[in-house]
């Protein structure tokens, strides 16, 4: 970059200088605009006399340069730090993501600056300034390259698909002005990279859909879960779809159980996979899932090794208050969880299966039936730690998700009424995913968590 003159020998106090000359002229160039502001005004905002500034400066384009190698150095810095230590390619890209939007946020004033007065640099100065802003759009290059070479995204030209990424980054300042109020950072860092992700993944980790056509992503599942067998509850669940598209694309043999709608009606996947690897039980079929029905399904499959319960079924809907039989979703799968965990208290022989997962009722229910809610979100994480304690020296683990606001690929009327609301209320400031939830889910159904019982999981970006 350009060596700006100085008369002060002292580097340390140059910097220093420097720097509040940066902050100062950020500030001022951002209200008064570049060709308004004059030297003059930025001395008296950073505290130097007229004639000092030029100790340190030469003129306001020596200052425009210092704002630009002060945003690139920090922003290199940040993505190399993101990525530290960090082997798996597409959490690189996700890392890299996440660092330049927060850097965006912190630097909105010192980015959108350059992009609007960059007309007035002369030719070798821009020139560098490109060479530097290039080396960021490396680092997200490189980390699609390694994805390409490990097989889990598709091939494509890297240089082109790099710089589209570093230009949407980019648009979450230059267009600031439309997206403030209407979108916030967290929300937009997820949308690209399901964006880019879902639109390269490589056929060998593409697998379907849901009802709707929309397709989702298998999410990566723990090489100790292959050739498993799992038996999913309310299986009919966005969250559900989500977990068994993973778990069945990645060599887990399915037990699903699900409410009084028709299979075709309730889960897509009881459709989608015909094969002697899904087995469906319906309650209009085979009853409500209990100890007895569990029993059966056990031994038509042999040992279960996972069994992963949800609550909540059913209530992602406003009912009115003087309907008695509100939340009697929740009702009947608590007492469907307490019974199958009796089996487990009442036999000290039984070892299978080895994880247990309740999920809790999502925090949309509390819209519906407040009292209702609390009651069996309270019942359920009772129910986890107590049955820990007494099944783990026989090395079954029993653990608890409770989840948050979530958003499903098609919201109910409770979520089109309440959502803005709702979003105000979550401290990380956004619902959560889907794929939030199903990789927790994954996380705790795995080796990898071994070591983890009667815990309980909040997927809920901070709210309680």
């Amino acid at each position: 970059m350009k060596q700006i003159p100085t008369t002060i020998k002292n580097k340390d106090l140059v910097e220093k200088r420097r720097g509040q000359i940066v902050l100062a002229a950020i500030k001022l160039f951002s209200q008064k605009g570049f060709h308004k502001t004059t030297l003059r005004e930025l001395a008296e905002e950073t505290g130097l006399s007229y004639g000092n500034i030029y100790d340190y400066v030469g003129s306001k384009e020596d200052i425009f340069s210092l704002i630009h190698d002060y945003a690139a150095n920090l922003t290199m810095q940040a993505l190399r730090d993101s990525i530290t230590n960090v082997t798996d390619p597409i959490e690189k890209l996700r890392r890299i993501v996440r660092a330049e939007f927060k850097l965006m946020d912190q630097l909105a004033d010192a980015i959108l600056l350059i992009y609007q007065e960059s007309h007035i640099l002369s030719k070798p100065f821009l020139s560098k300034l490109l060479q530097k802003e290039r080396q960021h759009v490396q680092l997200i290059e490189q980390a699609i390259e390694e994805s390409i070479n490990t097989e889990q995204l598709r091939n494509c030209n890297t240089r082109l698909v790099a710089n589209l990424i570093k230009s949407m980054i980019d648009t979450w300042v230059i267009k600031r002005w439309d997206l403030r109020g209407h979108v916030n950072r967290l929300e937009a860092e997820r949308f690209i990279l399901e964006l880019v992700l879902n639109g390269l993944l490589s056929e060998r980790r593409t697998k379907t859909s849901s009802e709707d056509g929309l397709q989702q992503r298998p999410y990566e599942v723990p090489v100790s879960l292959r050739g498993q067998t799992a038996l999913i509850a309310n299986s009919g669940t966005p969250i559900g779809t989500a977990l068994c598209n993973s778990l069945l694309s990645n060599g887990v043999k399915l037990s699903l159980h699900s409410g009084p709608l028709s299979p075709s009606r309730e889960n897509p996947i009881a459709c989608d996979y015909k094969s002697e690897n899904v087995r469906f039980y319906s309650s209009a079929e085979h009853g409500p899932l209990n100890a007895a029905l569990f029993n059966k399904i056990e031994k038509n499959l042999g040992q279960i090794d996972i069994y992963i319960h949800e609550l909540g079924i059913g209530t992602l809907d406003i009912v009115s208050s003087n309907k008695p039989d509100t939340g009697c979703h929740l009702d009947t799968n608590l007492r469907a969880a307490e019974d199958i965990a009796s089996q487990f208290q009442s036999d000290p022989k039984r070892k299978s299966p080895h994880r247990l997962l309740f999920i809790a009722p999502w925090s949309w229910d509390r819209y519906v039936d407040s009292i209702r809610f609390e009651i069996v979100k309270a019942g359920i994480i009772a129910l986890t730690k107590t049955l820990a304690n007494q099944v783990a020296a026989r090395g079954i683990n029993v653990n608890c998700i409770v989840p948050g606001f979530i958003k499903t690929t098609r919201p109910s009327s409770l979520e089109k009424q309440v959502g803005d609301e709702v979003q105000g209320q979550i401290p990380i400031g956004a619902m959560g995913e889907i794929g939030d939830l199903v990789e927790a889910m994954l996380f705790l159904s795995g080796d990898n968590a071994k070591y983890i019982t009667g815990q309980i999981l909040n997927v809920s970006g901070g709210i309680n």
